[in-house]
């Protein structure tokens, strides 16, 4: 749910406010007012002396990482600058170092005119609602502290405090079997923030790496949001580059898509339950054991997780939502469809690429499989996610006659509405990241999907 920014300057509809970030269209909804007030916000609400920032490779990047050094340091805070790296990392430093909080730079998957502040808080967890909420009264009151005469603040490279990260990421898997297994890795990094961490986390995996888009020169040459669509050229380049397993990244680096020698690119909703299974091959799960995953993620978690005796919980959208959810239950694992791993054991505590990428050669190497017979082990995932412009269209008036058209499913309310019947579900809610309503459907065989979707077709077009 898209939070009521409370103050006129962080109205407009190129701007989303919620817990997945303050993002928006530059300089039209993220222009200078709601970037400086927003910084000058995040800052006062910190109760530490140091914050970690971090980027992608957005050509907007480079002046809201400098316009966010002086802010920081004018409010007396030092700074740790890790320059352009993924979004976990930047998370994992703020646990590691102990800061205050940090500041990742990026929009994500949104087009390249977008930009985006995510706010990180103590712990390097992201800020909540209630975080948020505060944030945005200061802004409202303008009751921001002030700059300072003499700050006394110091700017520091993090650049060497990267491989804290991936030495946690390691020591969540058998280095030495994946070394063994000489792979060789394809990594589509969309010229974002993962072009230089991943492909040095694989090299000290042993991997031989077959880089495309590893390059951060503020262009991204495919769309951004790695869905297997966007990936056709990525996935002709897999097939012809004799790899074995391929990767693909969104800009931030904290979603992750699989590639295969024989299918390119496959869905999205494989990474989490590959990463569980190696997990799973790792680890002897504890007697309360649980998954968590979000309302919009697929059967097929469930699957694995009840094949190993272990009950799935479910949270809403958002990466935030799913890490206090998980937090609740004490889950062993966690992540999002979205091709978002969360391994709790790992600093960033949230969804971490490089936890994905271990997580799946680590499988691959302990069962002595390749990617595609692992697949096909796997159900099939039947899904379909579809997004409408919102316009003037009433989300609840949509929900009534989704409810009414269904009126036997179950009913879930924490996040839009989710109906949910034994073979099938469908899921409807707004982005927290774009202006727009997501349907979202999954069944057990395509001839039932392409039944459900039609129906939610007809309903949109006629709200």
């Amino acid at each position: 749910m898209v939070l009521d920014p409370r103050s006129t300057v962080f109205q407009h509809p190129d701007l989303m406010v919620s817990v997945s970030g303050i993002r928006g269209i530059i300089p039209t909804g993220f222009s200078s007012d709601v970037i400086y007030d927003a910084l000058r916000a995040f800052g006062s609400w910190l109760r530490g002396n140091t914050v970690v920032i971090g980027r992608d490779s957005r050509p907007s990047g480079q002046f809201l990482e400098n316009i966010a050094i002086g802010v920081m340091q004018g409010l007396g805070k030092n700074v740790i600058l890790l320059g352009v790296v993924p979004t976990p990392t930047v998370k994992a430093v703020v646990n590691q170092t102990g800061a205050a909080g940090g500041i990742m730079i990026s929009a994500s998957h949104n087009p390249i005119i977008w930009n985006a502040f995510k706010f990180i808080g103590p712990g390097g967890f992201f800020t909540g609602a209630k975080d948020l909420e505060e944030i945005l009264e200061i802004v409202k009151n303008q009751s921001y502290k002030p700059f300072q005469f003499k700050p006394g603040s110091k700017l520091e490279s993090g650049r060497d405090r990267i491989q804290a990260h991936i030495d946690a990421v390691l020591s969540r898997v058998n280095v030495s079997a994946i070394k063994k297994r000489k792979f060789s890795v394809f990594l589509d990094a969309v010229n974002g923030g993962g072009s230089f961490v991943l492909p040095e986390l694989l090299k000290q995996l042993g991997c031989k790496v077959i880089p495309l888009h590893c390059s951060p020169d503020g262009t991204f040459p495919r769309p951004p949001e790695p869905t297997p669509d966007a990936l056709r050229q990525s996935s002709r380049a897999m097939k012809q580059s004799g790899a074995t397993v391929g990767f693909a990244l969104d800009p931030d680096a904290d979603r992750l898509v699989l590639l295969t020698p024989k299918k390119g690119a496959i869905s999205e909703e494989y990474t989490l339950p590959f990463s569980f299974l190696s997990y799973l091959q790792t680890n002897r799960p504890p007697k309360k054991a649980s998954l968590t995953v979000n309302l919009s993620t697929s059967f097929i978690n469930e699957w694995v997780a009840s094949s190993a005796g272990i009950p799935t919980y479910r949270s809403k959208v958002g990466e935030a939502n799913v890490v206090s959810e998980m937090i609740q239950r004490k889950s062993v694992f966690g992540g999002e469809g979205n091709g978002g791993v969360i391994d709790p054991m790992i600093p960033s505590f949230g969804r971490d690429s490089l936890s994905g990428v271990a997580h799946v050669l680590n499988l691959l190497a302990l069962k002595g499989e390749g990617i595609d017979s692992v697949l096909n082990g796997l159900p099939a995932v039947f899904m379909r996610k579809i997004a409408y412009k919102i316009g003037g269209k009433k989300t609840e008036e949509i929900y009534s006659q989704f409810r009414s058209t269904f009126p036997e499913h179950g009913e879930d309310v924490r996040d839009g509405l989710r109906l949910a019947s034994e073979d099938s579900w469908i899921h409807i809610r707004p982005s927290n990241t774009e202006p727009i309503l997501r349907v979202i459907a999954e069944a057990r065989t395509k001839k039932d999907l392409s039944a459900l979707m039609d129906i939610a077709g007809k309903i949109m077009e006629n709200s």
